[in-house]
């Protein structure tokens, strides 16, 4: 018949809102679980394992799963003035299995993030810990640790499988070394000191070190030290070190506190700014509070005599590797350990120390004041020394 219409129109097919809203939940749940199961083996930040020479390591992100991890007795924990720190040296000197735990600036609430996860785990024996006196001066320190790092909770684990850090900043570079590694591609010393558990943060291939280079950072204000407000200083650093003692436990295991050898030229500097005396006897007093705490085991390094010589140094501060190595010697000898019969002799050194190099740079100095320990604040000086 004419006009007769003899077929069905094909019309579009037409999902349902129902299925749509499935099938999109079912491809979003999908992609969850694909990306949380790569996560997981791959495991970039160590939150359920460790492997060891496998990926490219930032202490920021996996020092808080290698606390909780890693196979260890003795937790070494502090600022970049321990990121050269040998454990092989450690292993071999102290007869013990070491973790290190080294983050430039690290502050006490940082110290007290990770600590927590240490007594939780309880795998310690032993805890050395660098003692800056820079981590009392401020009031403001918050932990820069990611949260989700330090938590095992659900919400915490989502957002590790889910998280920038991991997929963006770190999972590729780890994918691709773990090629590299099944291939056998060999990679140069101060690539594979970024892949070690053992040299985690460790910078002493880095940068050059001398007496030149010293003064030259120096003059030129690279690497200086953050300001220090002088305004009720030795008042504040109490206050603080009164916190930070008291957030350890030292009932669980050894608490051996050291306090690194930064070079005379950071003293001069800190007498020129006014806050010399008040670091020193804010160090006495940490030492008389931990004492009374139950602390055993205190080391100041900070009398050594190569602290004069400033070809030990890359700035005011930090240290070549070698005096790294001369401190676990230290550890493993006892030397420089703080008693009642010499905490004030040490205090000395350190300010001879000091007053020495100071004549020898006269130069460097507007400040010409002697730092002989008469002017200002006084070190505290415990009855019974």
């Amino acid at each position: 018949m004419i006009g007769k219409e003899t077929g069905k129109k094909n019309n579009p097919i037409i999902m349902r809102p129902g299925k749509w809203t499935v099938g999109f939940f079912g491809i979003v749940c999908s992609l969850f679980m694909i990306f949380s199961l790569v996560v997981y083996v791959v495991d970039p930040f160590f939150q359920f394992r460790v492997k060891d020479h496998s990926y490219m390591l930032n202490g920021w992100f996996v020092s808080g799963g290698l606390i909780e991890n890693y196979d260890y007795d003795t937790l070494i924990i502090g600022s970049s003035m321990t990121q050269n720190f040998d454990m092989d040296k450690f292993r071999d000197k102290l007869e013990v299995n070491p973790l290190h735990i080294g983050l430039g600036g690290i502050n006490r609430v940082e110290i007290q993030d990770f600590m927590r996860i240490a007594y939780q785990v309880g795998k310690a024996d032993q805890y050395y810990i660098c003692t800056d006196l820079t981590a009392f001066t401020d009031d403001t320190h918050k932990s820069r640790y990611p949260a989700y790092l330090l938590r095992q909770d659900m919400l915490s684990r989502v957002q590790y499988f889910l998280s920038y850090e991991a997929w963006f900043r770190y999972m590729p570079v780890d994918m691709a070394l773990l090629a590299a590694n099944k291939a056998g591609v060999g990679l140069p010393e101060k690539f594979r000191y970024k892949m070690s558990v053992d040299r985690l943060g460790d910078w002493g291939l880095e940068y050059e070190f001398g007496k030149d280079i010293v003064i030259d950072n120096y003059i030129n204000e690279r690497y200086a030290v953050s300001q220090v407000d002088t305004t009720d200083l030795y008042k504040r650093m109490t206050e603080h070190i009164d916190w930070y003692l008291d957030m350890f436990d030292f009932d669980k295991g050894e608490h051996i506190f050291f306090f690194p050898p930064y070079s005379s030229l950071y003293w001069c500097d800190a007498q020129e700014k006014e806050y010399f005396h008040a670091y020193l006897m804010a160090k006495q007093y940490f030492m008389k509070k931990a004492r009374e705490r139950g602390v055993h085991t205190i080391y100041d390094f900070q009398s050594a005599v190569f602290t004069m010589d400033l070809d030990n140094y890359k700035d005011t501060t930090h240290f070549a590797p070698k005096i790294n190595d001369w401190m676990i010697e230290c550890f493993a000898k006892e030397d420089y350990m703080v008693t009642d019969k010499n905490m004030e002799k040490l205090q000395q050194n350190l300010i001879k120390n000091t007053q020495a190099f100071k004549e020898s740079y006269p130069e460097l100095f507007d400040n010409q004041k002697a730092c002989d320990g008469s002017q200002g604040l006084q070190p505290h000086v415990d009855e019974q020394g």
